[in-house]
C-alpha cells in the first residue's frame, strides 16, 4: 500500500440536493480532509518521537521475561499519529474491527516471532528485491498464539533494537450484491507491531532516512575544546630570573601551543563533520593554517594568531550548546520514517542513542530558532577563519583604540576585534539577536566603518557602559612603546576608564624610578597569573610588553592583570558614615582615595552588594542589598585592592500606628483614655517609646499581641492636643512616627452648679512628688568584654518606671531598656553615651541622667 501522502488530494466536491454519489467522489471527499490533517501534523507540528515509548527489559532469575515498552506518542512522516494501545470491547458487528484503549501506563511482551514483510512489502525492510533485514514481532501475553515463543529464547540481544510499525493495507470484504452493500468496501487496515531487528537492519533502514542523520550523533562531538594556557611564568620556573629574554621567547610560547593543536584542525574537523551532515559547505583549514604563518612570521603580532583560534573555539562552544536543541525541519522528507519510527537500542547506556528517533519539530515551534543560530554560527566559523588579517604594515596604519566589550562568553556578546576583516556579511553572522533583529550595524568593534552611524555606536565610550565590563585596546602592538603607553593613558584618563597601564622592558631598566615601568624578569616574579585577553577587564591592569627591534622600543606583547597593580605607592582608602544601617535608610557616600578610584563590594556572584555610582560618585545604597546579605558585614576593594571599610544592613519594616478609640472623661473624671492600634509584619519584635504629651518625655510602651496600646492622659486641655511621637526601634534602626490632629472634642455637656462643699479636709491641695535619677557603671570597658551592664538608680515615689536610650555611639544591642539596669551587647569599637529617664506615671513627673562609655581595643 502506498503512503497516504505519496499523492494528495488537493480539491473535492460539495454534494447537491438529489444527486446520485459514486464512491471516486465519495472518497476524494475523505482523502482531501485526511490528506490536509496528516500534513497539518506533519508540517505544522513536527515528525518523531514526542514523549515516552521507552524500551526496558525485564529479567527474573537472569532471564529476559519481558520487554516493557512505555506508552508515547509519536509522528511518522506520513502523517500516522502513533501510541501503545490494547482491546478494550471485542466486536460484534461483523466486519467491524475491535475497540482499543490508549489508556495504558507501559506494556509487556512476553513472546516473539520471525516477521514476514513479503506481503506488505514495506520498503524500509526490504533489501533488494526479494530480501528483508531481520526482523522479530513482540506480542503481548494475551496477544500470542501458537506461532510465538517465550523472550527467554531472543538470542543476542546486545545487538536488538526495537521500532514501532503501522502495518498498513486494504481488504476487500466481498463484492457487492444485491440491495444492502451497508458492510461492504474496502476494508482499511492498520495493525501496529513492535518489532525487533539487529544492527545491520538499522544500517539499511537509515539509508533511505534523510531525517535522522544529526550532527549530535557525531562522536565527541559534544566535547569541550579549548585552547591551552601560555603561561608566562614558565620562562622564569623553567630557565631562572637571572636569564634574558625576548621577544622571540614569547612567540616560540605561543607557536608551540599552536603547532600543538595544530592550528586549531580539531574544531574545523568538527566544524565540517556538523556542516557536511546539515548541508553547508565545509571551512577550509589550510588556507587559514598558512595566514596564521604569515601572521608569525612578523616581528610583533603573534599574539592574535593564538587569539583567532580561540574565537573560533569560542564559536564552537556556542554552536554545540545549541545542538541539543535544533531539531527543527522546515519540510520533513516524506519517505524517511512514513509507517515506522526507531525506539533505540533495546540495551543500551546511552544518553543519546542514534538509533533512536528524536522529534524533528516545525519551524512553527521553534521559538528561539535554534537550528537557524547553528547555520548562522558556523557561517561565522567560515568568516572568521576567512577574514583574520595581521601584518606589520597594517599594524603601522593603525590607531590605538579603546572598545568597550564583555569579559565572558558568548563571543557574540564582544566587541569585533580589530584583527577581522569586517564585511557586511560578516557583520550579520556576529550576533545572530541583532541581526534577527536587523540591527546588526549595532555591534561594536575596532572598524565602525560598517557600523551604524549613531553616536553611541561610533563614541561608545561617551556613552553609558555599565553593562560593559571590559576593554579591548588595540592598534598598540609594533607602535614605540612610549608613543603606545601615552595614548592608552591618554585616552583612559580623557574617558575617565577604571584600568591601569604598566610598561614591562624585556632589555634590563637601569635606575628605574618610574612607577609605571619594570623589568619584565622582576615583574612576573612579583605579579604572577598574566594572562593576554586582547585588552583589561574594568578595575584591571594593562601590561604592555616592549623590546629593541631595529634599535627601537616597540610593543611587542600585552597582557593584563584582574587588580590595579600599578601604584603601589598610592594608598587606597575608603570610609562609610556608620559602619551599620538600616535597610530603608537613605543612600550615604563613600569617601574614596584616591578620588577617581574603582569601588566594588566583596559579595558572591549574583548577590548586590549596594555600591552605586550617581554623577560619578560612589554612593552606598542599602535598598539595593540583596536580603541574602542583610545582617551580615559587606567589605569593599578599591581599584581591586581590599580596605578596612565595611558596613551591616539592619532589615528593616515600616510598622503603622494609629489611632483607635477614645474614652473620654466621665462626669467627675480628669482620665481621657487613648487606644492606639499597632500593625505591621513582625511588629511585636519592635521596641517602641513614647512622646505622648510631645514634651521629650519618653516613655517604654510595646503593644500586646493583637497590637493594642493604650495610654490614659490627665488633665488634657481639648484645645490644646499635643503631637504623639512614636520611636519604633529594632537592631539600632527607628522609625519616627508622628500622630497630629488625633483627638475629635465631644460636643460640650450643659453643666449647672448647685453648690461647692469645701467641708473634706485638703480638697484642692496640689502636691508635686520629687523624682532623682542616677546611674552606676563602668566608663571604661574593653572590646573583650562584649558586654557591660549600667545601674540605673531612682528616688522619689515607690512606683517609678525605668526607660534607657543610646544618644551616642556605634550599633550596639540594648536588653533591659525599660528596666532599671541595662546589658549593652553586641560592642563596637567607639564612644558610646546612654540617657537614663526616671518617670512617674501618675504625675508625670521625670528626670534624666546621662552616662558615656568608651569601648577600647587593648594592646596586643
Amino acid at each position: 500500500m502506498d503512503n497516504q501522502l505519496k499523492n494528495i488530494s488537493t480539491q473535492y466536491r460539495k454534494f447537491t440536493k438529489g444527486q446520485y454519489v459514486k464512491s471516486p467522489q465519495f472518497n476524494e471527499f475523505l482523502d482531501f480532509f485526511e490528506d490536509q490533517d496528516r500534513l497539518s501534523r506533519v508540517l505544522l507540528q513536527g515528525v518523531g518521537i514526542v514523549c515516552g515509548l521507552k524500551p526496558k527489559p525485564i529479567y527474573i532469575e537472569g532471564l529476559l521475561n519481558s520487554v516493557q515498552l512505555s506508552q508515547g506518542v509519536a509522528l511518522t512522516t506520513d502523517g500516522d499519529l502513533l501510541t501503545l494501545n490494547k482491546t478494550s470491547e471485542v466486536s460484534t458487528e461483523l466486519f467491524m474491527s475491535d475497540l482499543k484503549t490508549i489508556k495504558i501506563d507501559s506494556k509487556d511482551f512476553t513472546h516473539f516471532k520471525v516477521y514476514d514483510n513479503s506481503k506488505i512489502k514495506y520498503p524500509a525492510f526490504t533489501i533488494g528485491t526479494d530480501s528483508q533485514i531481520d526482523l522479530w514481532e513482540l506480542a503481548a501475553s494475551e496477544e500470542s498464539n501458537s506461532d510465538f515463543q517465550s523472550v527467554e529464547r531472543l538470542s543476542n540481544l546486545e545487538d536488538k533494537y526495537l521500532l514501532l510499525y503501522l502495518e498498513s493495507d486494504e481488504k476487500e470484504i466481498k463484492p457487492c450484491r444485491g440491495v444492502d452493500c451497508d458492510n461492504h468496501g474496502v476494508q482499511q487496515i492498520r495493525n501496529l507491531k513492535v518489532l525487533l531487528t539487529t544492527a545491520a537492519g538499522i544500517e539499511n533502514i537509515l539509508q533511505s532516512d534523510k531525517i535522522q542523520k544529526h550532527p549530535l550523533f557525531i562522536d565527541g562531538v559534544l566535547g569541550a575544546v579549548s585552547q591551552e594556557r601560555v603561561i608566562v611564568e614558565r620562562l622564569i620556573l623553567e630557565r631562572g630570573a637571572e636569564k634574558p629574554f625576548y621577544s622571540s621567547d614569547l612567540k616560540e610560547m605561543y607557536q608551540d601551543v599552536l603547532e600543538k593543536n595544530n592550528f586549531g584542525k580539531i574544531v574545523f574537523d568538527r566544524i565540517n563533520a556538523i556542516a557536511q551532515i546539515i548541508g553547508i559547505p565545509a571551512v577550509d583549514h589550510t588556507g587559514f593554517k598558512a595566514l596564521l604563518n604569515e601572521c608569525l612570521a612578523q616581528k610583533t603580532g603573534f599574539q592574535y594568531a593564538y587569539d583567532v583560534v580561540k574565537d573560533l573555539m569560542d564559536t564552537y562552544s556556542e554552536i554545540i550548546k545549541l545542538l541539543p536543541k535544533s531539531f527543527t525541519k522546515c519540510f520533513p522528507d516524506l519517505v524517511s520514517f512514513p509507517k515506522h519510527v526507531m525506539l533505540g537500542k533495546l540495551i543500551s547506556d546511552k544518553q543519546l542513542d542514534s538509533s533512536r528517533h528524536q522529534f524533528y519539530n516545525s519551524p512553527v515551534l521553534d521559538h528561539d530558532k535554534e537550528t537557524h543560530k547553528v547555520k548562522v554560527l558556523i557561517n561565522r566559523f567560515r568568516q572568521q577563519a576567512q577574514n583574520f588579517r595581521y601584518s606589520d604594515s597594517f599594524e603601522n596604519e593603525a590607531q590605538i583604540k579603546i572598545t568597550p566589550s564583555k569579559e565572558l562568553n558568548p563571543l557574540s556578546n564582544k566587541a569585533v576585534p580589530f584583527y577581522y576583516q569586517v564585511t557586511e556579511e560578516f557583520l550579520k553572522t556576529w550576533n545572530f539577536d541583532k541581526t534577527n533583529n536587523r540591527v546588526f550595524k549595532d555591534n561594536l568593534g575596532y572598524d565602525s566603518s560598517l557600523l551604524s552611524a549613531d553616536k553611541h555606536i561610533q563614541t561608545p565610550l561617551n556613552f553609558n557602559i555599565d553593562n560593559n565590563s571590559f576593554y579591548n585596546i588595540e592598534g598598540h602592538q609594533g607602535m614605540l612603546y612610549q608613543d603606545a603607553f601615552e595614548q592608552i593613558k591618554q585616552i583612559r584618563d580623557k574617558k575617565q576608564l577604571g584600568f591601569d597601564v604598566m610598561g614591562v622592558s624585556l632589555q634590563e631598566l637601569a635606575d628605574n624610578k618610574d612607577m609605571f615601568k619594570a623589568y619584565f624578569n622582576e615583574y612576573v616574579e612579583k605579579h604572577p597569573g598574566l594572562e593576554h585577553k586582547r585588552g583589561v577587564e574594568h578595575g584591571g591592569s594593562f601590561i604592555i610588553v616592549y623590546d629593541k627591534i631595529d634599535e627601537e622600543s616597540r610593543v611587542v606583547a600585552d597582557f593584563s592583570l584582574p587588580y590595579i597593580c600599578c601604584t603601589p605607592k598610592v594608598d587606597v582608602k575608603l570610609t562609610l558614615p556608620d559602619p551599620v544601617i538600616c535597610s530603608k535608610a537613605a543612600p550615604v557616600p563613600f569617601t574614596v582615595f584616591p578620588m577617581n578610584g574603582d569601588v566594588k563590594a566583596v559579595v558572591d556572584a549574583g548577590l548586590d552588594g549596594g555600591v552605586e555610582v550617581k554623577e560619578g560618585k560612589y554612593f552606598f545604597n542599602p535598598s539595593n542589598v540583596s536580603e541574602a546579605l542583610y545582617n551580615k558585614d559587606i567589605s569593599f576593594t578599591v581599584n581591586g585592592k581590599p580596605t578596612n571599610c565595611s558596613i551591616r544592613v539592619i532589615p528593616q519594616s515600616y510598622m503603622n500606628v494609629v489611632v483607635g478609640t477614645i474614652i473620654y472623661p466621665p462626669a467627675g473624671s480628669r482620665e481621657t483614655k487613648v487606644n492606639f492600634k499597632v500593625s505591621g509584619s513582625g511588629f511585636v519584635n519592635y521596641t517602641y517609646t513614647w512622646d505622648f504629651w510631645d514634651n521629650g518625655n519618653w516613655v517604654n510602651l510595646n503593644p500586646d499581641a493583637e497590637g493594642n496600646v493604650s495610654y490614659i492622659f490627665r488633665d488634657l486641655n481639648p484645645k490644646i492636643i499635643p503631637t504623639i511621637r512614636v520611636n519604633v526601634s529594632l537592631n539600632g534602626c527607628t522609625q519616627n512616627i508622628i500622630i497630629e490632629d488625633w483627638y475629635d472634642a465631644p460636643a460640650a455637656p450643659t453643666v449647672a452648679i448647685d453648690s461647692v462643699d469645701f467641708s473634706r479636709e485638703n480638697c484642692c491641695e496640689n502636691i508635686i512628688p520629687v523624682i532623682n535619677a542616677g546611674i552606676e557603671g563602668s566608663t571604661d570597658v574593653p572590646l573583650s568584654a562584649r558586654e557591660f551592664i549600667l545601674v540605673g538608680k531612682g528616688s522619689g515615689p515607690a512606683t517609678l518606671m525605668y526607660s534607657w536610650t543610646k544618644i551616642k555611639g556605634p550599633a550596639a544591642q540594648l536588653i533591659g531598656a525599660n528596666q532599671a539596669n541595662l546589658k549593652v551587647t553586641n560592642l563596637a569599637e567607639g564612644d558610646y553615651a546612654f540617657r537614663l529617664t526616671v518617670l512617674h506615671a501618675e504625675s508625670g513627673v521625670f528626670d534624666n541622667a546621662e552616662i558615656g562609655v568608651r569601648v577600647y581595643v587593648e594592646d596586643k
